[in-house]
């Protein structure tokens, strides 16, 4: 591992059980150790219960380790959760009092209030103009998502963290959510995305921790995980679908694609192999 000073945070040995204190119970973390540094794009994944939301807690200083330790960069400040139904996070009665929630009781000055809840509405494609007098409870899912994501960036933490951020939004609003990630990616925002959701977690995320049984199976490049089908499917994780079709056309003779291939090389790969089939 590396040293706390080149990562945002590390834990060691983390173990969490949930139930009757001093119970012998499955633990839901047990013995995870990883790092999170700065610039991270990582999808957190595996079966139900594997132990990825409870992962986010961690890191997220909701739930405190019952063996092992966090430890902390000197400077590092509390990350940003948005937890898997936005709807229980929200609770002003405007989108603009919900955003700016956090950072007036954190006794920020209100100019500047006002200038990252603007920005931030903007980071996730609601016009300030049109939203801000909005009641919250009355948008759509992809709405609330949306709102909930930019009351997270208007605090400007270290770290982002989305637990199952694609759940109950329609492909648009995936879409949109998608070309948001990849703005703050481009803006070098540290995010750990917790998702069932593979082809999400492939367009938006350049590395991997897979989860069974609250242990680490995987942990290193997307890419890596996704060329071994067989892996993938014995931890419960599906494969992106541009993955699938890279893992048919195997079958069919057609090898040299990278593990998770864009939608022109598939259709390039396509195009030769008929042009190569005998009249």
């Amino acid at each position: 591992m590396t040293s706390v000073a080149e990562s945002l945070l590390q834990l060691q040995g983390v173990v969490v059980r949930y139930g009757v204190p001093g119970a012998d119970t499955t633990p839901a973390l047990a013995g995870v150790s990883l790092a999170v540094h700065p610039g991270d794009a990582v999808g957190v994944m595996g079966a139900s219960g594997s132990g990825k939301s409870t992962l986010l807690h961690v890191l997220s200083r909701l739930t405190k380790p019952d063996a092992g330790s966090v430890q902390y960069a000197t400077d590092f400040k509390m990350p940003s959760l948005v937890f898997q139904f936005p709807e229980n996070q929200l609770f002003s009665e405007t989108v603009e009092q919900d955003i700016a929630y956090g950072l007036r009781e954190s006794g920020i000055a209100s100019d500047v209030v006002t200038s990252r809840v603007r920005s931030s509405m903007q980071a996730v494609g609601l016009d300030p103009a049109i939203f801000s007098e909005r009641v919250p409870f009355h948008l759509s899912a992809g709405e609330r998502r949306r709102v909930a994501l930019a009351g997270a960036l208007a605090q400007q933490r270290q770290l982002l963290l989305l637990d199952e951020p694609t759940l109950g939004l329609d492909a648009r609003g995936i879409d949109q959510l998608r070309e948001i990630l990849l703005q703050l990616r481009q803006a070098n925002v540290t995010y750990w995305i917790a998702s069932h959701d593979a082809d999400f977690v492939a367009a938006t995320c350049s590395s991997l921790v897979v989860l069974a049984a609250g242990r680490i199976a995987y942990e290193g490049p997307a890419a890596g995980f996704w060329s071994d089908p067989e892996r993938a499917q014995d931890l419960g994780v599906s494969l992106p679908r541009r993955a699938q079709i890279r893992q048919q056309l195997q079958g069919l003779g057609i090898h040299g694609l990278p593990s998770h291939p864009e939608e022109s090389e598939l259709v390039a790969a396509l195009t030769a192999y008929r042009a190569a089939r005998p009249a």
